[in-house]
């Protein structure tokens, strides 16, 4: 028997225009009609989500992100990552790529097989968003610009481990970061390219020459906007000055007011447009849990608020931004529209993953993936597959 479910009353955020007092239509899993109230009611027997007052969005995909509701996708193996997932539910986020941070080889390759076997495990359930694949953040980077990454696991482009690391993953590994200025970077990003991975240049000291040179290599992406990157400078412009200007590159940005002032978010949006701007976490175990002590691969870190850092107290260390959250802020940091923040929080990173075709917008015949909002962005449903994964109840 066929499962319906119907979400009635909201404002229906779709790729062109936002319909009030919408109507969402979903069959097996699948959106089977988006419109107005007054041209279609729910079938006989279909579940009822009222979304009265509330914004309807696609589900959200976080396309860097390394944790979630205590759990660290390189630490606590493939249970963990599959915890991850149904954590996400609370956040409206119903798909992401699980992040790695630069580490050995081995590290590397374990987590690849936990997040494929999460993957495999969870892949027709609707209780926890969908793994989408991999990030991985590092291990070809610089140490100058390393963050929060942990110096044991940097190192230079090295194509054997590299092969066998993608080998594994068997076309799962969708984004790798890099800095293109090390031995071997321009090479890494058309080795990357060539095997359908995304270049994101990040954790770098690029000077702007380049960065136009990686770009020209088939680099299409940078991590975290301003953060472990050379910067804006007038007389030396670094990698972030790249960013800004060159339209061949995506830029991901995280709206959490501590990563980025406010004020810059403003600037990055006017310069890329919703076209050069994806929408990230970046979070870590900490999201969702509190104030706290917390793991980032082998590192411990330390949460106070929105602050995320190393122990020493001073060095960012990803964050606990969620994603519903990060839809709020980049609006009022930049004053994106309701349409430009689907975009950036669905249907590009859809496209980084490959999943633009099922995913990412309101549309008829793609996966029912959504996300109910309250006015405040506060998530009061989230669905997934045509299922109500979370409800919040007060």
């Amino acid at each position: 028997m066929a499962h319906r479910l119907a979400i009635i009353g909201g404002n229906i955020v779709t790729p062109h225009s936002v319909i009030e007092n919408g109507v969402v239509l979903c069959e097996d899993g699948k959106i089977t009609f988006v419109g107005s109230g007054k041209d279609a009611s729910p079938e006989p027997g279909s579940q009822i989500v009222n979304a009265t007052g509330g914004i309807v969005m696609p589900g959200f995909i976080d396309t860097h992100f390394h944790g979630s509701g205590g759990d660290d996708v390189m630490a606590n193996g493939a249970e963990g990552i599959r915890r991850i997932a149904r954590a996400l539910m609370r956040f409206g986020t119903t798909g992401f790529l699980a992040t790695t941070i630069a580490a050995r080889h081995s590290e590397l390759m374990k987590a690849t097989e936990d997040t494929l076997a999460a993957e495999a495990t969870d892949r027709h359930s609707p209780e926890g968003a969908e793994i989408l694949g991999l990030h991985i953040e590092g291990p070809y980077i610089n140490l100058k610009y390393k963050g929060a990454q942990p110096v044991e696991g940097i190192r230079d482009p090295n194509f054997d481990e590299c092969r066998e690391l993608l080998a594994a993953a068997d076309g799962r590994i969708k984004i790798m970061t890099m800095a293109p200025e090390l031995p071997g970077g321009m090479e890494l990003i058309a080795f990357l390219k060539a095997n359908g991975v995304e270049a994101s240049l990040g954790h770098s000291e690029a000077d702007y020459d380049t960065a136009l040179a990686a770009i020209e290599a088939g680099a299409t992406r940078a991590t975290h906007l301003f953060n472990a990157m050379s910067g804006v400078h007038h007389r030396k412009p670094g990698l972030a000055s790249a960013v800004l200007n060159e339209p061949g590159i995506q830029a991901e940005l995280i709206c959490d007011g501590v990563h980025v002032h406010p004020r810059m978010a403003q600037l990055a949006w006017h310069a890329k447009g919703r076209d050069g701007v994806t929408l990230i976490t970046d979070a870590t175990a900490a999201q969702g849990v509190g104030d706290g002590t917390f793991t980032l691969g082998d590192f411990q870190i330390q949460v106070r608020g929105p602050l995320c850092t190393l122990m020493d107290g001073v060095t960012i260390a990803g964050s606990v931004l969620t994603m519903n959250r990060a839809v709020g802020n980049a609006m009022d940091f930049t004053g994106m529209s309701l349409i430009d923040a689907a975009h950036t929080s669905s249907l590009a990173p859809a496209r980084a993953c490959g999943v633009a075709d099922r995913k990412g917008s309101i549309e008829i015949g793609k996966d029912a993936d959504l996300a109910v909002l309250k006015p405040d962005f506060s998530v009061g449903f989230t669905v997934r597959a045509g299922a109500v994964a979370y409800e919040h109840r007060a």
